[in-house]
């Protein structure tokens, strides 16, 4: 079996390589990058293993001859234009050259509430990419994925200060949330399931959450056990998360990803979510263990 992944470098991918690489059946992957130095070292030693030099921007670069099942990942955009264009354009790519290569299952990595045309800022991104990337194959699946636990790393910088920030508010407000190994390992299983009959018709949708929701007092208790410091909660409200994220992103980014994030706090449309997937499956990995090596404890 060819496996051809694209793009090769976010840690999602990587994941889903290692999980790939080790399987018994033992099948051939190929990894797209833009930079070639970026292939990591255990992926270059493996025989297995294939390192192609593309991007998914430029359709021209993609190849995917003799691919069985490629595995997707619409990489994220911090430019000065909409990140919903830029999912559209990528996505159009990586379609061009699964059809062009008949490919037979494409497997993509999407997001909670990418069924949703609006109210949910930067996941329109996923949506975007599903209504693109839908009839790419004639086995089509898409990965709904919880909140990355791996998210909480972006507030690492401040821990040095004493501090965390959190956008998820109220402090009891829940949301599901899914370690970046369990991504990796649930999408191999289904790439290496090319050929075989999907539960639902094409293309096929299914929600992956971790073992249970968290809030934001579970995340900071685990921070401060983990670290074993006491940690200064600092909650941004649901009024402030504009004012957030423009100090973080280009303009036009930092709407989107502040939509997305009301999108999920109380009363919003993902929490409400008058229009759910339906089959849902779960990871194993606890957020404590992400936690953990993210701090290096």
């Amino acid at each position: 079996m060819h496996i051809t992944v694209v793009p090769a470098s976010p840690k999602t991918a990587q994941a889903a390589i290692r999980v790939l690489l080790a399987d018994p059946s033992h099948p051939t992957v190929r990894g797209y990058y833009r930079d070639l130095a970026k292939v990591p070292a255990e992926f270059k030693a493996h025989a297995c293993f294939e390192a192609v030099q593309g991007d998914v921007d430029d359709g021209a670069t993609l190849d995917f001859s003799d691919s069985d099942a490629v595995f997707h990942i619409t990489p994220p955009f911090f430019g000065n234009s909409s990140p919903v264009e830029h999912a559209r354009r990528v996505s159009e790519n990586v379609k061009a050259a699964t059809k062009k290569a008949s490919v037979q299952r494409l497997v993509l990595v999407s997001s909670m509430g990418a069924q949703y045309d609006h109210g949910t800022g930067e996941i329109l991104s996923n949506h975007e990419a599903e209504v693109v990337l839908g009839d790419a194959a004639p086995e089509v699946v898409f990965v709904r994925c919880g909140f990355f636990m791996e998210n909480w790393g972006m507030g690492l910088e401040t821990l040095a200060a004493g501090f965390l920030h959190t956008t998820l508010t109220p402090l009891d407000h829940p949301l599901q949330m899914i370690a970046v190994k369990d991504i990796g390992a649930t999408c191999a299983a289904e790439v290496l399931a090319t050929g075989t009959p999907l539960p639902g018709s094409s293309p096929y949708a299914f929600d992956l959450q971790g073992p249970r929701p968290y809030t934001s007092a579970d995340v900071h208790k685990i921070f401060e056990e983990v670290t074993g410091k006491s940690i200064e909660l600092r909650l941004v409200e649901k009024e402030a998360l504009d004012d957030f994220y423009a100090a973080v992103f280009p303009p036009v980014v930092a709407a989107y990803y502040a939509e997305m994030n009301k999108s999920y706090l109380p009363g919003a449309i993902l929490h409400v979510d008058p229009q759910p997937t339906g089959a849902t499956k779960y990871g194993t990995t606890e957020l404590r263990e992400v936690v953990e090596q993210l701090v290096g404890a």
